[in-house]
């Protein structure tokens, strides 16, 4: 694929060269696109992505001039809508919304709002994920796009959650969960319904949340989604958990540990054992999951294996060794900017502060 690359970038080039010894600026300006093209989709597929796109960027920034000083506003417009296209794949979306509303590509620009919504919601700024993400659902409704508004729900009704803000949560994801059902939408519709049995499940309303659960499992399976389908098990498995049904939560996970990745599943066996002070068979678990997340580049996951051992050494009097691992937890936490994380490991660290004494 790369050689095919190196082919078209020669054969481009050489046109270029041609179109400009003759004087044709419309033709060099395309053979320009062209190549700035050909960078963008090579760094799609390679390590030195960095690189390509940044070659990419330049020729097509260059196209874009000479396009402009020849009067071609569609040329120019082409080359902002794929230089907005490359901003939005390097993740730098405020660069992105501002080429892509400089050509009017209303689809392109909210699109790009909405991820900002969720880097936002990523770094638990609620307030301003809020706010990007009720711009984009509007955004989405006045330019007719269903799909997008619907997933802007979904959003602001998971953030609403995260917040503890259940009722509105629940109104939220409800209205999502309609809208995607009426333009069929299957997948996003059990989403849905597995976010608002989180929601019950963080009430205690236990029989609710394993209702509609239980939905989510059935309509992710009828579509073929393992993934969706495995955690519903788990969360399947912490509504048993939270319950004190320790045998059906630990076939739950177990079942799920096929579905979805065994760190999780390991993870969560762990964290039963612990509610059973079976703290051998946890600690043993739980440093196999804390493993197995390191490896896979999982932080977050690591991080709260940490934070659960530690919680193990304190409830057996290991004061030092409890301390040691939630400080190192606390510092991963604040390293990925979970803040309730930190926060609660700052909580354990105290406690075992106060039992010393």
């Amino acid at each position: 694929m790369q050689d095919r690359y190196s082919e078209a970038t020669k054969m481009v080039s050489k046109a270029k060269t041609q179109f400009e010894q003759i004087g044709d600026q419309q033709g060099a300006a395309e053979c320009l696109q062209s190549l700035g093209n050909i960078h963008q989709m090579q760094a799609r597929c390679s390590e030195a992505a960095e690189m390509l796109f940044s070659e990419a960027t330049e020729m097509l920034s260059k196209a874009k001039t000479q396009f402009e000083q020849i009067g071609s506003h569609q040329g120019a417009s082409q080359c902002l809508k794929i230089l907005g296209g490359i901003h939005w794949i390097q993740g730098r979306y405020s660069e992105a919304t501002e080429m892509f509303e400089q050509i009017g590509v209303q689809l392109g620009a909210v699109q790009c709002l909405q991820s900002l919504g969720n880097i936002h919601w990523m770094e638990d700024k609620y307030s301003e994920a809020t706010e990007m993400m009720s711009k984009a659902k509007t955004q989405f409704e006045q330019i007719g796009d269903q799909q997008g508004a619907a997933q802007c729900l979904k959003s602001l009704g998971n953030i609403l959650e995260m917040q503890g803000r259940y009722s509105e949560a629940t109104e939220m994801l409800s209205k999502a969960k309609t809208q995607f059902e009426q333009i069929g939408d299957q997948l996003e519709a059990a989403q849905c319904l597995q976010s608002l049995g989180e929601t019950h499940r963080m009430q205690h309303r236990y029989s609710k949340a394993t209702e509609m659960v239980s939905k989510a499992k059935t309509q992710f399976e009828q579509i073929g989604d393992q993934q969706g389908a495995g955690q519903c098990l788990q969360s399947l498995g912490a509504i048993h958990q939270m319950q004190g049904r320790y045998i059906e939560a630990t076939e739950m996970v177990s079942k799920a540990k096929t579905q979805i990745g065994a760190a999780q599943c390991l993870q969560r066996l762990g964290d039963i054992h612990q509610m059973q002070a079976r703290y051998s068979e946890a600690t043993e678990m739980l440093s196999n999951a804390k493993t197995q997340f390191e490896q896979i580049g999982n932080q977050l996951g690591a991080a709260q294996c940490l934070q659960s051992l530690g919680n193990i050494h304190q409830m057996q009097d290991r004061y030092s060794e409890a301390s040691e691992m939630l400080s190192n937890a606390k510092t991963q936490f604040e390293q990925i900017c979970d803040q309730q994380g930190a926060s609660q490991c700052l909580q354990s660290l105290a406690n075992i502060q106060r039992l010393r004494i």
